[in-house]
């Protein structure tokens, strides 16, 4: 059974390595300057996140694994203190300074580790990005980031039975000889106001840094773009619908639509549908002005619902120098 457990995950997730670094996680929203470094430094805080995945339980210990912890800061406010990127006032005043003083600047770094089966990808990155006001309460930011990351296939965890055939191939991979580390890149641009984003994302370019006769170096995506927009349902509610969408090397695009209802901006439930054919549901709370938590189920709806079981997602946030104690904005 472990054979099998093994050969399954060494599969199934072998091509999804071969790509520049995309975060594992049924809650995209909560890590968007990982997916697109333009939007780094959009909150008027130090924004610190945790993601723990663990995905497709039925696996046990075999169960892929992701990790995520990021955080991301301005370096530079605008002139007027009191300006926040979705919460701007005092119009008055910022029409009578030049828009070069109004602008913003993000930086973010990033520390990542996920373990399928026998493989193992760690590594981290830094994100910048630059805000220009473009009217009242509207930003275009542009962004750039760049990740480094190191794949190797862990030789001891891989079993084939109880006195196999020789082989020299897998002899070498035993050996520890999969090791592969790759430089990525990619640049992002978002226009932003208080109800709506839209963004996109390249992915230029990518060099490797030490290579083996086994890598997993070629590109998988190459672009991704996101859209959401926020509706007022009443004092109490808010609606904020949202499209979050990879585009692959082979011109076929995966796509999430997802909606999240919030209650007084103090805690959110929401409903997300994957096009590879799964759901997930959500729900956060934000405990007070520095503190927050989310949990996310991910439960298949095709062929392999009974196969694989369901993945659990866990994200807890902190918000530092939280001045003006505003609630995070979610995407």
């Amino acid at each position: 059974m472990r054979l099998i457990i093994t050969l399954i995950v060494f599969v199934l997730f072998s091509s999804g390595l071969q790509a520049q670094y995309i975060p594992g996680s049924a809650q995209p929203f909560q890590f968007a300057s990982l997916y697109n470094p333009a939007f780094t430094g959009i909150e008027n805080f130090g924004d610190l996140k945790f993601g723990y995945r663990y995905q497709w339980a039925a696996f046990k210990d075999n169960a892929p694994q992701f990790a995520n912890l990021s955080y991301t800061t301005r370096i530079k406010q605008p002139l007027d203190l009191k300006v926040n990127a979705l919460r701007t006032s005092r119009t008055d005043f910022k029409n009578l300074v030049p828009k070069a003083r109004l602008n913003i600047q993000g930086l973010g770094f990033q520390l990542f580790n996920e373990k399928y089966g026998p493989l193992n990808r760690t590594g981290g990155g830094v994100n910048y990005a630059i805000h220009f006001p473009v009217r009242d309460k509207m930003f275009l930011a542009a962004g750039g980031g760049l990740s480094i990351e190191n794949i190797r296939l862990d030789g001891d965890e891989l079993y084939f039975g109880e006195n196999p055939d020789p082989d020299e191939f897998m002899d070498y991979l035993k050996s520890g000889s999969g090791n592969h580390t790759e430089l990525w890149s990619r640049v992002g641009l978002l226009l932003y106001g208080e109800r709506f984003y839209v963004g996109a994302t390249y992915y230029p370019w990518n060099t490797s840094v030490a290579t083996s006769d086994v890598a997993f170096n070629n590109p998988f995506y190459k672009a991704n773009a996101q859209v959401g927009f926020a509706f007022r349902l009443n004092e109490d509610f808010i609606l904020r619908p949202s499209v979050f969408a990879l585009w692959q090397v082979n011109g076929k695009w995966l796509i999430d639509y997802a909606a999240k209802f919030y209650l007084q901006e103090r805690a959110w439930f929401g409903l997300t549908y994957r096009d590879i054919q799964s759901g997930i549901g959500s729900a956060g709370f934000n405990i007070n002005e520095k503190f927050s938590v989310a949990y996310s189920f991910e439960f298949s709806l095709g062929k392999l619902r009974t196969f694989t079981g369901g993945s659990h997602d866990v994200v807890l946030s902190m918000r530092i120098n939280n001045l003006k104690r505003v609630n995070q904005y979610t995407w």
